[in-house]
């Protein structure tokens, strides 16, 4: 009897979760959907210090604020380098709403995760955390949120030893100029906050 050979086991492809997420730079601001592979955690995504986000279905924001209308034209996909995003934002309700042919529950669920993050980053589990409200001075924007520290854990030591790249923080309010040089606001429940471009923080109290 004639024993065929056997055939190579073909690579299983690679599920990929997709999420709508917000993206600010000192000259840009942009909505598009982020695609990460079934194995990568979420934490690999948040603590990767080098590398670039790929980006389909982008839209840029005319005036910086991505729940209004944005720039008209095809979407297309970017690649944007983390060393130049200075926010991470959770979409509004609105800009949901208005890419919900997509899926209506898209990227809820990761969203929820990296909100579970904000609140027990940069502590032990089991430790009791607090809440800070702080004032952050980006070179293109200033924020006003909380900052969720381990009870008793000062602000200087925990900022100075972070592990990651984004600093999360929840119940957040930013200002800048947009592209027009008109004062625009934004309220987001969650930002990440790319380290690397701090200037300032200032404790404001809860």
């Amino acid at each position: 009897m004639r024993i065929e050979p056997a055939r190579p086991l073909e690579p299983l492809p690679l599920a990929q979760r997709e999420f709508l997420v917000e993206v600010y730079g000192p000259l840009f601001g942009a909505i598009g959907r982020l695609a990460l592979p079934s194995p990568v955690r979420l934490s690999d995504f948040v603590n990767e210090r080098e590398g670039f986000l790929r980006l389909t279905d982008v839209e840029f924001a005319t005036d910086g604020d991505m729940s209004a209308t944005s720039q008209e034209g095809p979407l297309t996909e970017y690649l944007i380098n983390k060393t130049g995003i200075e926010l991470i934002c959770q979409p509004p309700a609105e800009a949901i709403e208005r890419r919900s042919e997509v899926d209506p529950d898209y990227g809820k669920s990761l969203w929820q995760a990296l909100n579970k993050m904000a609140v027990d980053a940069n502590a032990d589990l089991r430790v009791p955390k607090e809440r800070h409200y702080v004032q952050v001075h980006t070179h293109r924007f200033t924020v006003g949120a909380y900052l969720h520290l381990a009870r008793g854990a000062s602000l200087d030591a925990v900022l100075s030893h972070l592990p990651t790249k984004f600093v999360p923080v929840t119940d957040a309010t930013a200002h800048f100029l947009a592209g027009t040089g008109e004062p625009t606001t934004i309220e987001r429940k969650l930002m990440l906050v790319n380290r690397d471009h701090i200037l300032l923080v200032a404790p404001r109290g809860d």
